[in-house]
Parts: structure tokens; C-alpha cells; sequence
């Protein structure tokens, strides 16, 4: 009996050194010291599961899918982490041997072939993953988005981008119908007077190119008989130039100056805005699809002319 109750406390301690150790092995910290100078800071980052150390090893403004807003900064992206980097992330980048993280040349770094994230001195300039949570947050914005416009726009489609003119306010929308195959584009634009929820002032359909080794896109529209056509290349320009949606109307060219923009923001202010002008739903039926509404805006150049939107294009498909 005295045997047994001395190698009781010896058993116990035995197997609480062995849980104890069990436990360091598991919360002991992967060793970063042999990945290349340029990544280990943001491995080091999501390891550490820092969201102020992450913060420091990006570059701003982040871009997220649309219609979820960019991070603009560190500060912001602080109160973000929690969305973007969740447990998938995490153990993709804790699990990572040394060779899933490589050197693409002019393009970076990048984790599993671009799967995640894209570096370039030090700090991530691109994210390509997106989480469980933002995928939650892309779904219910998209349908929110959607639900704003004219109902006969809203079946089967779904937002890609939105842009304002940034001379004339007028705003301009891309949305994609993913069920065709090749999907089908849509253009959709609405002078700076036009209630977002009537018909647009101008709508065309189109495709998608994507084009070079970083998929630059190339979007091009037109009306059904090819009298009205628009092209616009968002990442076809340098740093210090500003994209531009052309609008041919019958060889008569007109540029507007496009910067990124969330349309759920601009449905919030102009129903706000008391005193803005309805137009296209009252007397839609009389208005014939060769007539124009007219807007006020400066060209590229510094003459002032006149840009004409057709008033209904043809939509059939």
C-alpha cells in the first residue's frame, strides 16, 4: 500500500509534465528566421496575429472586391484586420514552407502562387484572398445594391464598379449577368439631376477583356446597332493619369473623367436632397430612343461642350 501511494504523486507528476510540455509544443511560435527579408515582416505579422504590426506592412489604399470599401489607411485597416485576416489566412501562412513563398520578379513576392497576398519592398500591395466574412458582407451589399435600381435592371445581374465624373457628377455603374456565358456587361449612366432608382440616361451592353499579365481590363459596350459605343480602361494608365469612360455617339467622342466610387453612398445623399429632378420614368413611353438629355460638362480640354447621353438606347440584347 505505501509502494502505491508513492508512485501515485510520481504518475501525476509525470503526466503533468507531459500535458504541460504538450501544450508549449503546441503554442510554440514557427520560426520566421529563414524566410526572405521581404516577407518575414508580414508572416511575422499574421503569425503574431498583430492587426498594428499588419497594418504597418501594407500599402495604402488597399483595395477589397466591390462594392466593399477600400482600406484607406492604417488606422482603418487596424479596426479591419478581424475581417480580413481570419483563421483560413492565418493557417495557410503558419503552415507555409519555406517554398510556397516566391519571387514572381516585377510582380513580388506572393504566398501559394497569388492565392493571398502580392509584396513588393516589404509590404503587401495587393490582396487577392477575401474571407468567409467579407464574402457575408459582399453577398448582403450586392443585394442591397442592387435593389436600389429600376426594377427592370435588377433580375439576374450584379454590381462590379461604380464611378463618378468628377467635372459633371454624373455617375456611372457596371454591372455582370455571371449566368451567360461569356458573361454579359451592362453600363448604366445617370446625370448629376437623375434619381437613382428611375431608368439611367444612358444604358449599353458589352464584355470583359482582360489583357497582359496582370489581367488589365479593357471593358467595351454598345447599343444594338453600333451607333453608340463606350470603352472604358481602368488599368490602362499611368499613376498620374485618370481614367476616362469614351462615349461615341455617331463619331461625336465624349471623355468623362471616371473616379472609383460606392453608388449605396450617392443613393443615401440624393434621398437626402429634397430637391432633386426626376427624370425618365413619367414620360418614358413618348420619349423616342433617338432623342438626347443633355448635360453640362467640361472636356478633357479646357473648352466647355455640351455631353449628350441618349436618353433610352435600345436594350435589347
Amino acid at each position: 500500500m505505501k509502494k502505491i501511494l508513492m508512485i501515485l504523486p510520481l504518475i501525476a507528476g509525470m503526466t503533468i509534465g507531459y500535458f504541460g510540455a504538450s501544450c508549449n509544443r503546441e503554442k510554440e511560435r514557427k520560426d520566421t528566421s529563414s524566410l526572405p527579408e521581404e516577407v518575414r515582416p508580414i508572416a511575422d505579422a499574421i503569425i503574431d496575429d498583430s492587426p498594428t504590426k499588419f497594418a504597418a506592412v501594407v500599402s495604402y489604399p488597399m483595395e477589397r472586391p466591390y462594392p466593399l470599401k477600400n482600406v484607406k489607411d492604417s488606422a482603418e485597416m487596424v479596426k479591419y484586420y478581424p475581417k480580413i485576416v481570419d483563421k483560413t489566412l492565418k493557417k495557410a501562412v503558419e503552415e507555409a514552407p519555406d517554398s510556397v513563398w516566391q519571387n514572381q520578379g516585377w510582380r513580388g513576392w506572393t504566398l501559394s502562387n497569388g492565392s493571398y497576398f502580392w509584396i513588393d519592398d516589404g509590404k503587401i500591395y495587393a490582396m487577392s484572398y477575401v474571407s468567409k466574412e467579407e464574402n457575408t458582407m459582399l453577398d448582403s451589399l450586392r443585394n442591397e445594391e442592387i435593389s436600389t435600381l429600376e426594377p427592370s435592371m435588377q433580375a439576374g445581374w450584379s454590381p462590379v464598379l461604380c464611378v463618378i465624373d468628377t467635372v459633371s457628377n454624373a455617375i456611372f455603374r457596371i454591372d455582370s449577368q455571371e449566368d451567360t456565358n461569356p458573361p454579359i456587361y451592362r453600363l448604366a449612366g445617370y446625370a448629376d439631376t437623375t434619381d437613382l432608382s428611375a431608368s439611367p440616361n444612358i444604358i449599353l451592353y458589352g464584355h470583359l477583356d482582360l489583357e497582359g499579365t496582370m489581367g488589365n481590363r479593357f471593358y467595351e459596350f454598345t447599343d444594338s446597332i453600333g451607333d453608340v459605343t463606350a470603352h472604358y480602361a481602368p488599368d490602362a494608365v499611368s499613376d498620374e493619369e485618370e481614367p476616362v469612360i469614351e462615349v461615341d455617339t455617331k463619331g461625336n467622342m465624349k471623355k468623362y473623367p471616371a473616379k472609383p466610387d460606392y453608388w449605396l453612398d450617392h443613393v443615401r445623399i440624393r434621398k437626402g436632397n429634397r430637391n432633386f429632378v426626376r427624370h425618365g420614368r413619367d414620360n418614358a413611353s413618348s420619349v423616342e430612343n433617338s432623342q438626347v438629355r443633355t448635360l453640362k460638362v467640361d472636356q478633357l480640354s479646357s473648352d466647355s461642350t455640351d455631353i449628350n447621353l441618349p436618353d433610352s438606347v435600345d436594350n435589347e440584347q
